[in-house]
């Protein structure tokens, strides 16, 4: 009994003090925030001060855009989300983190975006730190994607929108379908992916003709970076979950695109050499990748997967995201689709509808740019490192070398000394000349929104090299859509759900698709 007695005694006093070694930590923790760290004049969520969880929660809850909104109206343009991560809310930051020369580091928030293939890591460009290496990396195929080269990829987008609007009017439009609900959303995704691997390979995925998602590869896209957005809150934890070498855990991020462009640039490898291609693969972009080995016998399957995993990686889920935001605001205002059909009436256009006939439309180039604004491709913050020099912020505010800073577009592109007080309402028309104001006044208030949203692809060197191949296509189908159809919501009080996963996922958008009348 007397055992027992000492046996519990003792239990008790190492739990006391266990107890007691926490609560001192935890005060000396506290004192430390309060009384000396760096970062103790930024405000922010209390919780955010101590431990980076309150951030995969804010981000695992899919709104995580709405929440940094909401912080900088509180806060202001500083909010310090984590314990060593300031949000930054001035447009006028962006050209200055996001530097073409001598730019900031990208943080290790990117990391868990590396894919895990045969036991070793392979980062990609776009979430290598490594500047030189991004640099030399990319700097045999920049001059492809300019908008002059993208245009050489008209054609390839002209037949999977022909293909689109074809599948679209037998399921939706004609015959005993007239009236059949469509989820616009799901078939945007489909043409979305299409026109990328015909961009990129000269053929498609057949998520429009087999109508639905090919191989799972929008699915475990999707899933991918569902895991990604939360984990690189506290990228560490990736270590434990899809990068454990013992049992990994998680959805395996981009490995079912790396493995397939890996088959599809051995196979067309194997053509090349039996010379079973024909002219049409001289349009794209697989086929001009592998012209340059000519130049740069360096480059070998590995190389070219890598610059493939550019488009692979973002190019369907991003303008899919832009593509179903200005259908939903424009079936949610009246006003703005009246404007935008009646300027498509006027301009008689070829379809599928042409660049040079489109790239002067200014209602249509308004619409889609207020779609952009409201509802950016990409909401979360793209983090980089103060350099070592440190970083002081306009208001005289200090932020050391090391800290993790930066910009989510959500937040700027909603800013109202930029867009004004309506900047949280679709409202096209601020992107046009107001009856009393200067040519000089808009051009000058125009450019500067542009900047602003244009941010949505990025900025400096690690601008994404696709937007132009996604304008292209963007434009093109809504020119072409609305041309050919009238879309509502089935039910103009309906609001759609969306997801914040990095990129930003919408569905739930049911719309009854007719002819135009116009249209003989």
């Amino acid at each position: 009994m007397a055992q027992l007695f000492h046996t519990v005694v003792a239990d008790f006093i190492s739990w006391t003090q266990i107890l007691w070694l926490v609560l001192g930590l935890a005060i000396t923790r506290l004192s430390w925030e309060f009384l000396f760290s760096p970062l103790k004049e930024f405000p922010g969520p209390f919780a955010a001060r101590f431990t980076n969880i309150w951030r995969v929660l804010a981000t695992l809850r899919g709104h995580v855009d709405f929440v940094h909104i909401q912080l900088h109206r509180k806060y202001g343009s500083a909010v310090r989300i984590g314990p060593n991560v300031i949000s930054l809310g001035d447009p006028k930051l962006i050209k200055t983190i996001y530097t073409t020369n001598d730019p900031w580091k990208k943080s290790d928030m990117y990391h868990p975006n590396d894919v895990l293939l045969n036991g070793a890591r392979i980062s990609n460009l776009f979430n290598t730190a490594d500047e030189n290496w991004h640099m030399n990396q990319i700097r045999p195929i920049q001059n492809l994607w300019s908008m002059t080269k993208v245009l050489e990829y008209e054609s390839l987008i002209d037949e999977t929108l022909e293909k689109f609007v074809n599948k679209l009017a037998t399921k939706f439009v004609t015959g005993s379908n007239l009236g059949r609900p469509c989820a616009i959303d799901e078939w945007l995704a489909y043409f979305a992916w299409d026109v990328t691997a015909n961009v990129s390979f000269g053929r498609h995925y057949g998520f429009i003709d087999q109508e639905k998602d090919v191989d799972n590869l929008i699915s475990d896209s999707t899933k991918g970076l569902k895991y990604f957005a939360p984990v690189s809150q506290m990228p560490w934890i990736d270590h434990f979950l899809d990068k454990n070498p013992i049992i990994r855990i998680g959805p395996k991020p981009t490995l079912t695109g790396v493995l397939y462009a890996f088959g599809v640039v051995a196979e067309y490898g194997k053509d090349l050499a039996a010379r079973q291609t024909g002219e049409r693969s001289m349009k794209h972009t697989l086929h001009k990748y592998m012209q340059l080995r000519e130049t740069h016998p360096e480059i070998d399957d590995a190389q070219i997967v890598n610059w493939l995993m550019l488009s692979i990686l973002a190019g369907g889920d991003t303008s899919s995201a832009v593509m179903r935001a200005v259908i939903y605001y424009l079936a949610k205002s009246p006003v703005a689709y009246g404007k935008l059909t009646q300027e498509l009436n006027e301009a008689k256009l070829t379809l599928p509808a042409q660049w040079k006939e489109i790239q002067k439309l200014p209602y249509l180039d308004a619409v889609i740019r207020e779609s952009m604004r409201l509802n950016p491709g990409i909401a979360m913050v793209f983090e980089r490192v103060v350099p070592g020099s440190g970083f002081n912020l306009p208001d005289g505010r200090y932020i050391p070398a090391g800290t993790k800073v930066g910009i989510n577009p959500a937040v700027t592109n909603r800013d109202y000394a930029v867009f004004g007080k309506d900047a949280d309402s679709f409202n096209p028309g601020r992107w046009l000349q107001g009856s009393d104001e200067s040519q000089e006044t808009f051009h000058a208030r125009q450019r500067q929104m542009k900047d602003v949203c244009d941010f949505t692809f990025g900025g400096g060197r690690r601008i994404c090299m696709g937007r132009h191949l996604a304008t292209l296509e963007i434009y093109k189908l809504i020119a072409t859509l609305y041309s050919l159809y009238d879309i509502k919501l089935v039910d103009q009080d309906h609001e759609w759900k969306y997801l914040n996963a990095w990129f930003v996922y919408q569905h739930d958008i049911p719309v009854t698709i007719t002819r135009r009348n116009f249209i003989s």
